[in-house]
């Protein structure tokens, strides 16, 4: 299967909201959380008025028939109004997602890989909040994260970046 890393952009408002839901961790045999779920203020804000100077976003799209299945996006919050995985306001925090009948197929690593790219070039570090049950917590060690803080069930998790010299 082949797939095209994209930007993601305000005019993919829409799929944002779609697979924010998908990135709602559901234990297996968990009976699904209604899709409104994403409207709760503590989601909400992790795609309203997507598109600010500081959002950045990448669209994992196949390239046979241009289905949009996976994304990766980043945002910064305040320590008045902070995300799960919050660390400090200059540390974006990570969303990530992939179509259920799309995992396990290297989409996610594709999408981590390339933002952390783009974060490295802009910020020292990203966080991520990240339930304990979560198979995705292998890809985040392998890729270098840390865990900062554990609740009963979720890491915040860091990765941080060396600054290269200018």
């Amino acid at each position: 299967m082949k797939v095209d890393i994209t930007p993601l952009t305000s005019k993919d408002t829409a799929f944002l909201e779609e697979i924010s839901y998908h990135a709602i961790y559901l234990p297996p045999g968990q009976k699904p959380y209604p899709r409104e779920i994403i409207k709760e203020r503590s989601l909400w804000k992790y795609i309203d008025s997507w598109g600010k100077e500081t959002d950045r976003g990448l669209i994992a799209v196949l390239q046979s028939n241009s289905e949009k299945v996976g994304a990766i996006w980043m945002r910064i919050f305040s320590k008045e109004n902070p995300g799960y995985g919050f660390v400090a306001e200059d540390i974006p925090e990570l969303s990530i997602a992939v179509l259920p009948e799309y995992r396990g197929q290297g989409i996610g690593t594709m999408l981590l890989e390339e933002m952390l790219k783009i974060a490295e070039r802009r910020y020292r570090a990203v966080s991520l909040s990240v339930s304990i049950e979560n198979m995705a917590n292998r890809l985040y060690k392998r890729l270098g994260f840390k865990v900062v803080q554990q609740t009963s069930d979720s890491y915040v998790i860091i990765k941080t970046f060396e600054l290269s010299p200018l």
